[in-house]
């Protein structure tokens, strides 16, 4: 996916100033703006060691954190994950801080494993957290822009990318441009993507067409001279190459082959599939299918007979109209229908995804991937046995911890370590926004709703419904009775 690229770089602008002053992580923040990604990497590695040896724990966990975000771009998810863990466990701060880290971890990973619902929610969730840093609200922001568009709910994509901008404006101080330069670019990707799936030639991509929306791609001399950092600028430099060979044009074939091959060497393997898919849409497009044949060549054996998902629905399609160019009618058709198929596949789940800006008024329920994505595999099923218990007034962590087969304080570890809540707490929470959810959804007229509701999911005490719904909501029931 496209935002691959620019997620080490919101990462590093959202880690905070003062931890990001020392030699090395000026060093990082220097190669990662030129494109440099596997040396940045290796300065991460770097910066983790000399942190720990110098008992810098606050440096050190965002030393770790960054080198997890590399190590999730480059491939290396098992390195990754391990490193995130290990920043989860640096966190000295408020449980705030762990919730918001561990759901925006959990968000990212998900993003990348192309689970975009799930992403979805934990982006929310974290722009939702009262008194997040503005600059990590701001990267959820960015991340609900990314998500938007893989549903390719193109004109979402472009509303949430405004609300980013005008956050940026109102929150972030921007004294070198970075932030800025990073949505002018993301404007522009934007608009050159949609632009592309809605050329004529490709009218039949029915997944894109479904969702597509009116925009003019800007040219890329004025983009470029409002970007100066050069990783933003080789993309815009690769945008245009893609928007030319889409009109025919073969001498953008170089430019294209060159960002391709910068990807090739600093090993972001996920990140040249996606060059390749939006290289053989630009060469159908400009119809030069043997170009885009040349580019899906290489990922013809990482594609699953029966693999289905928004991972899969652009390989599919392109490999059914490299086939037709080639006059392989039976084979296109085949690769169509299975296209056809798994794209509807994705709509469905689709369309039931809300709109997960901040200034929403959703209604909260239950979303094991929202929460339960953060927590071990394990542990993850105390967590459904948790949403499938809520409405018993016994529910007990020692009952919960029986059922997994841990003791509590592993099971009290496991939960704080990684949503930043005990299990009790969890508990309560998830108890108060069902009885939230059952006062906005029906018509309860009296206090006696409110009780009925209360007990409903197992809080049977005035006193105990009301301190934690004000806690928690910050007003009465009844006062979310009289909105």
């Amino acid at each position: 996916m496209f935002s691959m690229l620019y997620f080490p770089l919101v990462s590093s602008l959202a880690t905070p100033e003062p931890v990001v002053s020392g030699n090395q992580a000026e060093r990082f923040g220097f190669a990662l703006r030129e494109g440099k990604l596997l040396a940045a990497s290796h300065l991460t590695s770097r910066w983790i060691d000399e942190t720990n040896a110098a008992g810098m724990g606050e440096q050190a966990l965002h030393g770790l954190q960054l080198h997890a975000d590399l190590q999730l771009l480059l491939g290396v998810e098992v390195e990754a994950e391990e490193a995130y863990r290990r920043s989860l466990k640096l966190i000295r701060s408020s449980k705030r801080d762990i919730r918001a880290s561990s759901c925006r971890n959990a968000a990212w990973q998900a993003l990348f494993r192309h689970r975009i619902g799930t992403a979805l929610s934990c982006f929310a969730r974290v722009v939702d957290e009262p008194g997040i840093e503005p600059a990590r609200a701001a990267e959820a922001r960015f991340g609900i822009v990314c998500a938007l568009h893989e549903l390719g709910r193109t004109g979402e994509a472009l509303q949430a990318l405004d609300e980013f901008v005008h956050r940026l404006d109102e929150d972030i101080d921007d004294p070198h441009g970075h932030w800025h330069d990073l949505a002018t670019t993301v404007r522009f990707d934007l608009e050159v993507q949609t632009a592309l799936r809605c050329a004529s030639e490709l009218s039949d991509h029915v997944y894109w067409q479904s969702g597509a929306v009116g925009v003019t791609a800007r040219t890329q001399e004025d983009v470029l001279r409002a970007v100066r950092v050069p990783l933003l600028r080789a993309r815009i430099e690769y945008l245009r190459h893609l928007q030319l060979a889409a009109l025919a044009d073969r001498n953008a074939i170089g430019g294209l082959q060159h960002h391709l091959n910068w990807a090739r060497e600093q090993g972001v393997g996920d990140y040249q599939r996606t060059l390749r898919l939006e290289i053989a849409l630009a060469a159908l497009a400009g119809a030069q299918p043997h170009y885009a044949h040349a580019m899906l060549e290489p990922l013809h054996p990482l594609v699953r007979a029966g693999a289905i998902g928004h991972r899969h629905i652009e390989y599919l399609y392109c490999a059914a109209k490299t086939r037709q160019a080639q006059g392989r009618a039976q084979e296109s058709l085949t690769l169509y229908s299975r296209y056809a198929l798994v794209a509807m596949q994705c709509l469905r789940e689709d369309a039931s995804l809300q709109m997960p800006l901040a200034s929403r008024m959703s209604k909260p329920g239950p979303q094991l991937d929202d929460v339960g994505a953060r927590l071990p595999a394990r542990y993850r099923r105390a967590y459904s046995y948790v949403l499938d218990n809520l409405d018993r007034p016994d529910l007990s962590v020692r009952e919960i911890a029986a059922e997994i087969g841990v003791t509590e304080r592993a099971l009290q570890s496991a939960f704080k370590n990684f949503l930043g809540l005990s299990p009790s707490e969890l508990i309560r929470r998830q108890r108060m926004e069902r009885i939230r959810a059952e006062l906005t959804e029906r018509a309860y007229a009296a206090d006696r709703g409110v009780l009925v509701a209360a007990n409903k999911w197992g809080v049977q005490n005035r006193s105990t419904l009301v301190n934690g719904y004000r806690k928690q909501f910050h007003e009465a029931p009844s006062e979310t009775l009289e909105r």
